[in-house]
Parts: structure tokens; sequence; C-alpha cells
């Protein structure tokens, strides 16, 4: 990705894609950037962050940051460890965080049924953006807001690890959509239900009700082709790898600090030597350990 000019621009391209596509009225500059990370783990819980993006002076009420956390940002997978959380603090210190203040929720909603179908839903390609010029698609964003929501390892085992990964996104959502609810923010709030839901992939999640009219977006490679996705990639792999290592303390045994939670050939035999912890997957472990 290159990040030095326009880092940007592939936001702004989708907005005006969709504005386009849709024949929409009114074209109001808002993303909901999503990505998750622990899906294929057999270990602790997915984590979600939700980002929001506008652009640069929409929000009166926000002050613009530094940014200076930019120019480090792709697919959280792509990136080293170091240069993930050096990305990370970079970014928490920006919007005057530390790691236990960011917005979090492992709560809201706690059941499937509370969630709904997006009216619409669209797929786009990479290609669509990949070594594109879209150079009057330059517009400066920035995120007003971002928030963490986590479903755990018992409710991956309840519910599937699908609709788990939904339930992790839905609880990040509605910290958004009550917060901004609760502000006295003129802009945001009246024009939440027009922002863009973005994801990565081609799997589309159901949504909180209030989201319901949002259109929903899926791009293949989104997090390695939008800046916004990248970002909620790195807060979101960088906050369950820290977890996953203070747990070390609770379980020493297992080592969960190196592997943060996959099944990687020396957990696996720990597994079936020990036995599981509260943190396991018990529908992911059924061959490597007895009830």
């Amino acid at each position: 990705m290159n990040l030095k000019k326009n880092a940007f621009q592939n936001e702004q391209f989708l907005l005006d894609t969709i504005t386009k596509e849709q024949k929409l009225k009114t074209d109001v500059p808002l993303i909901i950037s999503i990505d998750e990370v622990g899906r294929g783990c057999v270990a602790g819980p997915v984590l979600s962050c939700v980002s929001l993006w506008t652009l640069k002076g929409y929000d009166p009420n926000f002050k613009t940051k530094n940014q200076n956390w930019v120019s480090f940002i792709d697919d959280s997978k792509k990136l080293s460890e170091k240069k993930r959380a050096q990305c990370f603090d970079l970014i928490l210190s920006d919007y005057n965080f530390n790691l236990s203040s960011i917005p979090f929720s492992n709560i809201n909603p706690n059941n499937l049924n509370q969630l709904v179908s997006s009216k619409t839903k669209l797929h786009y390609k990479s290609d669509l953006f990949i070594n594109k010029k879209h150079s009057d698609y330059s517009n400066e964003y920035e995120c007003i807001y971002f928030s963490l929501g986590e479903a755990s390892s018992q409710e991956v085992d309840e519910f599937n690890i699908w609709n788990a990964v939904q339930l992790a996104i839905a609880r990040a959502l509605n910290n958004l959509y009550y917060t901004f609810q609760s502000s006295s923010n003129s802009n945001i709030y009246p024009n939440l239900n027009q922002a863009i839901i973005l994801m990565d992939g081609k799997h589309f999640i159901k949504v909180p009700i209030e989201f319901e009219k949002n259109i929903q977006a899926t791009v293949t490679q989104a997090d390695g082709l939008f800046i916004s996705v990248g970002f909620s990639s790195i807060i979101a792999k960088v906050y369950r790898d820290t977890f996953m290592i203070n747990q070390d303390t609770l379980y020493p045994s297992f080592g969960f600090s190196g592997h943060k939670g996959y099944g990687t050939p020396k957990h696996l035999n720990i597994i079936q030597n020990i036995g599981i912890c509260p943190l396991h997957r018990k529908s992911f472990l059924t061959n490597y350990y007895s009830n």
C-alpha cells in the first residue's frame, strides 16, 4: 500500500462509487471500518475493533490528531509484532488512551436474536482498488471514535465461531451508537445510519437494529487496501495479543505469551498432556482432550 500520498484515496473512492451506484440523495462522508482477530485460535476471545472515520473538519467537536501512525498501517498480519506494537502505542498516545481506557464491550447484545440483516449489502473485489490512480479521491480522513467488542471462548462454544464474531462486532457497534446518541454532536448522530459499514472479506454480518439501514460493503483484502480497516486490524490484534500474554500469569503451563492462543504443535501437545483451561474453546479441541 502506498501511504506516502493520498493515503485515504480508497476510502473516498469507495464512498463515491457507492453514492453513484445506489443513487444516494446525500453524500455523507462517514465510514465505519471493522476488523476482527482470533477467529482461528483454539483459546481466548474473538475481538473486534470498530472505527468511525470522516473527512477532517466534518465533526467540529473533534480535535484533529497528529496521525503520525498512518505510515505504519497495513494489514496487521503483514506487520512484525514490533511494528504493530509501535503503531498501537502511537495511536493510543494520539487519542490519550491507555490499554484499560479504550472503549470496550463484552456484554450487549448477549444473544443473536438481537441482530438483524443489513438491508443493503454490497461486495467489491480488491481489483477495483489495487494499483488504481484515484487522483481525484484524495480527501483526508480522520478516525473520530473507535471501540472494541469481545466474545468469549465460552460464547464461541455456545454459538459457533461465526456467530461469536458477529456478537463481538455488534458489541463494538453498540458502543459507538450509544456514545454518539448521548453526545451533543449535531453532525454525527443524525447521520450515523448513512455511514458505510466496511469490512474485509466476502461475508456479511448481522448488526444491531440501529444499523439495519446502513449500507454494508465487503472488500476482498480490505485490511491491506484501506487505512481505516488496517487501523481497526492493528488495534484489535495488539489488544488481543496483550491480553493473551497477560494470561501467562494465570495459566503459566500453556505458554499463551508465545502462541497467543493459536493451535501450534507445542500448544496442542500441552493440551494432550495436561488438558485445557477456561480460556480454551472446547469445540475446537475435541480431538485433543477428553472431557
